[in-house]
């Protein structure tokens, strides 16, 4: 009997050619709502690359705005060609449904004619978060932070703390660390969304609030030590306060820490590969030779006279050749490093 070798087969989907053939072949917005609806919004932004102006109006208009801003929130390129095709207030809304950062990031990428004209439409506490983070310059955390998080006043009663949870996770989604402000909005604390849910009483409650919860200034200049210190803290967030009032205005995301990190190892220079020993052995040969041909040359110029037509020319050959192989072994020679 003869045994056969089971080999896990993966089953590759090409997300995006699926999305597009959905598209081009559901002319019906419900319908196509439908079957987009169990796609990722990052494979989605993928496929609009592939699709006709007239392809991706049509699929902006069965997704619906929200649907649509969280699709755009993943875009990386092109973002001004698609919100050139946009009408202005149609613009405004997908924007006014997303992060305040995400928006930002956005409109930083639009000429400034298409910006303006899009935030004179944008509704005023929207405009003014989108505001309030562009207000930062890029190496300055207020720059990286988003509105989108959840907040609460301290000494409420457990039952208003999670009613006040539920009707701002309809707007907000980071609910996995949940800040306490005082009566000044100023930073009370952090918990935990699970140790908020398991809360029997006010007093559990506030047993599971972390006090020193670490935080940043919004004008803090970001380098590699405040960097890496966030990073080791490993919270989902970080609190971002005010430099003047020490009100929280928003937070820093795990996500967008990673982001910034990926984006400094990106701009690091490329390290030189390393010589093999043939290469290592070349250069100095080179250099040797080059010495040795000058040396040579000095030696059969030494007492040569002028009529010696034949020495004189060996004398230039060697010299020149010298002084070549001289200045290619200095040429492959490793650079000295600088650390």
């Amino acid at each position: 009997m003869t045994e056969m070798k089971n080999e896990e087969i993966v089953d590759e989907r090409y997300y995006t050619q699926e999305i597009f053939d959905l598209v081009r072949k559901t002319p019906d917005r419900k319908k196509l709502a439908t079957a987009l609806s169990y796609y990722h919004d990052n494979d989605i932004a993928a496929a609009l690359s592939y699709l006709t102006p007239r392809e991706r109006k049509h699929l902006y208009d069965s997704l619906g705005i929200e649907k649509t801003s969280d699709v755009f929130a993943y875009i990386d390129e092109d973002v001004d060609k698609y919100f050139a095709e946009l009408e202005a207030d149609q613009a405004a809304d997908i924007l006014e449904e997303m992060d305040a950062d995400d928006a930002a990031d956005i409109l930083e990428e639009l000429s400034d004619r298409k910006a303006k004209e899009i935030i004179g439409l944008i509704e005023p506490e929207a405009k003014e978060d989108i505001e309030l983070i562009n207000s930062y310059a890029d190496n300055q955390f207020g720059s990286l932070m988003t509105t989108n998080f959840i907040a609460v006043r301290t000494g409420l009663s457990l039952k208003e703390t999670m009613k006040s949870l539920v009707e701002q996770a309809k707007e907000n989604d980071n609910i996995g660390t949940i800040y306490l402000l005082n009566e000044n909005d100023t930073l009370h604390g952090a918990i935990d969304l699970r140790d908020l849910l398991i809360a029997k009483s006010e007093e559990d409650l506030e047993a599971a609030v972390i006090s020193s919860y670490p935080y940043v200034y919004a004008d803090q200049i970001i380098n590699d030590e405040s960097l890496d210190k966030l990073i080791d803290y490993d919270e989902d967030s970080i609190p971002v306060l005010s430099e003047r009032t020490n009100e929280v205005l928003g937070v820093i995301t795990a996500q967008d820490l990673a982001e910034i990190s990926f984006d400094e190892i990106d701009e690091q220079p490329e390290a030189a590969e390393p010589q093999t020993e043939k290469e290592s052995r070349s250069w100095l040969a080179m250099l040797v030779i080059g010495v040795l041909l000058t040396i040579a040359a000095s030696l059969i110029g030494h007492g040569s006279s002028a009529e010696d037509i034949s020495r004189e020319t060996a004398f230039i050959i060697l010299l020149v050749g010298g002084a070549a192989m001289s200045l290619l072994g200095l040429y492959f020679a490793p650079r000295g490093r600088k650390d």
